[in-house]
């Protein structure tokens, strides 16, 4: 149905004091002038021209001065000298607009759920994706990071964990260096110390051993008249 075929009006608009005086003053006559100048301005969308009260008249079949006087004299239509109105018609004509805007959006909802679902899935498919991705990376930064500070305590926890050899592996990390170095006395010199060297714990007895078979190897250079070797000016310190 054509919204030029219904408008909404108040049942009892008859006895508005307003229409009453126009009763009073122009009869019947007068309340279907009101009603047809109300359909006009219902299907122009609100508004209308002053000047198209003549029209009015002549299509009614009435006179011209009767038209105006329903819309100037009786305080039921606005005007600004061009133009008139109801400012009850145009709040009913924004609320059908409004509730026409609505069930267009509706339907239009509707046709395009399918899609507007299909791309959110979509969305949200990708957007999973993305953090997965950004997840492993984190995962893979974080499992290199962890390897390196295991390398570094591993590290350091070898060079601060110290075991002190037995004579057996010494003498076989000399027969293996072709060492002339005393394994027995170099085990017993150290451990008189606790294994420091100097002030310091010793960290690598392998290094030890070398430098104690290059003071061999100076003092047998040196072919000093004493019978000491160096395992006995060590063992003297």
């Amino acid at each position: 149905m054509k919204d030029t075929f219904f408008f909404p009006h108040d049942f009892g608009a008859r006895n508005d004091p307003k229409l009453q005086n126009v009763l009073m003053e122009h009869g019947c006559e007068g309340l279907g002038v009101f009603w047809c100048v109300v359909e006009q301005i219902y299907e122009q969308g609100g508004l209308l021209p002053l000047s198209n009260c003549k029209s009015i008249a002549f299509a009614l079949h009435v006179e011209c001065s009767v038209v105006e006087s329903v819309v100037n004299d009786y305080a039921l239509f606005e005007n600004d000298g061009e133009n008139f109105w109801s400012v009850s018609i145009n709040n009913r004509l924004n609320k059908r607009a409004e509730i026409a805007q609505k069930r267009k959006n509706a339907a239009f909802n509707r046709w395009n759920k399918p899609q507007n679902d299909a791309i959110a899935q979509n969305n949200d498919a990708n957007a999973k994706h993305c953090n997965a991705i950004k997840e492993k990376e984190r995962k893979e930064k974080e499992n290199k990071e962890n390897t390196s500070l295991n390398k570094e305590d591993k590290k350091t926890e070898t060079a601060k964990r110290f075991t002190p050899p037995s004579i057996d592996e010494v003498q076989s990390y000399v027969s293996e260096k072709n060492y002339s170095v005393d394994a027995e006395s170099f085990v017993a010199f150290y451990q008189s110390k606790n294994w420091f060297v100097g002030k310091n714990k010793m960290k690598d007895w392998h290094a030890a051993v070398v430098t104690w078979e290059k003071r061999n190897k100076e003092f047998q250079a040196k072919k000093q008249s004493t019978t000491k070797n160096v395992n006995d000016i060590w063992g003297n310190q």
